[in-house]
């Protein structure tokens, strides 16, 4: 039942939660787990300060809170390895449909790790913002080296697979009616969500493209050699 707490200057609601054991297989909660998540949501909300404790034996206290949002979160993701350029890309832009926002950043590896959100729930299957994210950025990398004379007439364009070779990159979106799909309910079906972000993209990225154009010569050069490894 809710009860009064004692009088105070503060404001907000506890809630206590514990598993059931006969709801599940398993009550004992894994600090790393739960500190994964919560380090998402705080890197979603940028400044945001969340605070988790182990209150068991031995345990311990994180404070969670980035004010550079899910630009840290991208810094977080490339952390020891060697960024292609030094500047994480960023952008937010809202409309009727809703809210998109996108940071990335290429590494010299050749692992893709892409992040999507929805109002802060993570679609790890992806979904309509994810595809638009993804059309856009192959689109606009090739438009790109081609107007620069950096990929030849002659030369293969781009695939997606080679745009987001080393990509660490997080798209969120907020909408007030998301509809999941898939098993887990982890995938987001919005139609309009698509074309949101890829406008979004298309124009933001293209922009940085222009205004960067050491920067920009450093990624394309980094997906011409993927291309020209994958065709060999």
């Amino acid at each position: 039942p809710l009860e009064r707490g004692e009088e105070t200057s503060q404001t907000g609601t506890t809630i206590s939660f514990m598993a059931d054991p006969e709801m599940f297989e398993s009550v004992d909660y894994e600090f790393e787990t739960l500190a994964q998540r919560v380090r998402e949501m705080a890197f979603l909300t940028r400044g945001l300060r969340i605070s988790l404790t182990d209150e068991r034996a031995g345990g311990e206290t994180v404070d969670f809170q980035y004010d550079g949002g899910i630009r840290d979160f991208v810094e977080h993701v490339n952390r020891g390895k060697d960024v292609v350029h030094k500047s994480v890309i960023y952008f937010a832009t809202g409309a009727d449909g809703g809210e998109v926002e996108v940071a990335l950043q290429w590494n010299t590896s050749y692992v893709e790790s892409t992040y999507s959100f929805a109002n802060n729930i993570n679609t790890v299957e992806g979904g309509t913002h994810l595809s638009g994210f993804k059309a856009s950025l192959t689109r606009t990398l090739n438009d790109y080296a081609r107007s620069k004379g950096l990929l030849k007439e002659k030369d293969e364009s781009l695939t997606g697979d080679d745009c987001r070779e080393g990509l660490a990159a997080v798209v969120s979106v907020k909408l007030t009616e998301p509809q999941f799909e898939g098993q887990t309910k982890t995938k987001l079906g919005n139609a309009s969500m698509r074309g949101l972000v890829e406008s979004a993209c298309n124009a933001k990225l293209a922009e940085f493209l222009e205004e960067n154009p050491a920067e920009a010569k450093a990624i394309v050069n980094k997906l011409i050699a993927a291309s020209r490894a994958r065709q060999a």
